[in-house]
């Protein structure tokens, strides 16, 4: 599933739309207007989490990847188009996700301090929010997008191995100062994410995720499902600390 930082490196490359027309719209979706589109100008693009919003007087288009969508700009991919926009010097296609429409006022359905990636997020109030998650393992809290949004399985893994925390730990159980770390590398971690997707290192970029060996402790990493939406983690059982009771 894309992540945050795919979907702003996607805003960026998007960009060079920003003041066009839409001249034509195609697609098998049945969420959009065409007819309310075309011809109407780009005026921006925001992205919330795993969302890519095209914003235009009035209204907002709303993109969503979910598990395999994929995106082609100036380009085709052999699926079925979802959602295709075609500006005055290129066009954008969309397969395998979610499109909806968004009339105004929209914005206000967005808690742009939950986003990761957005100058507006607010560290405390996610910290708040998750210590009311009483019972839930981190594995799962730190996937939950009304918590932290854009924060996907890869980020995920690598978060908690870099905040030395086993995924199976509970919220309950953490010390606030192990929580306030976790959420700095959620930023920090988000942040070298698209660093990678600019310079084209993303093979470089994991740590642990979807790799086999701990890079501290050079023992083989877990790789299991774990949490309520299973799914997969890599972790270290010597590094990685499984905060319970006991450990308080």
């Amino acid at each position: 599933m894309p992540e945050g930082p795919e979907m702003v490196f996607l805003k960026e490359q998007a960009e060079q739309f920003v003041g066009q027309v839409v001249l034509e719209v195609s697609g098998r979706t049945k969420h959009i207007p065409f007819d309310k589109v075309q011809g109407q100008e780009l005026t921006q693009i925001k992205t919330f989490g795993k969302e890519i919003l095209f914003c235009f007087p009035g209204f907002a288009l709303r993109v969503h990847l979910m598990f395999f969508g994929k995106y082609a700009l100036n380009g085709e991919v052999n699926r079925p188009l979802e959602l295709g926009l075609t500006f005055e010097d290129g066009y954008l296609n969309f397969y395998a996700c979610d499109v909806r429409f968004l009339p105004e006022p929209w914005e206000g359905r967005y808690d742009w301090s939950a986003d990761v990636l957005n100058e507006a997020f607010d560290p405390k109030k996610a910290l708040e929010k998750i210590r009311r998650q009483l019972g839930q393992l981190i594995c799962d809290v730190l996937l939950d997008q009304q918590l932290l949004a854009g924060v996907g399985n890869g980020i995920k893994n690598e978060v908690l191995f870099r905040a030395r925390l086993h995924p199976e730990s509970q919220v309950d159980h953490i010390p606030d100062a192990v929580l306030k770390n976790l959420l700095q590398e959620c930023v920090r971690q988000s942040f070298r994410y698209l660093d990678s997707l600019r310079t084209g290192t993303v093979r470089e970029h994991w740590l642990v995720y979807q790799q086999k060996e701990c890079p501290r402790d050079r023992i083989p990493l877990r790789k299991e499902k774990i949490g309520k939406g299973q799914r997969s983690g890599y972790f270290c059982e010597m590094c990685q600390l499984l905060y319970h009771p006991a450990t308080l």
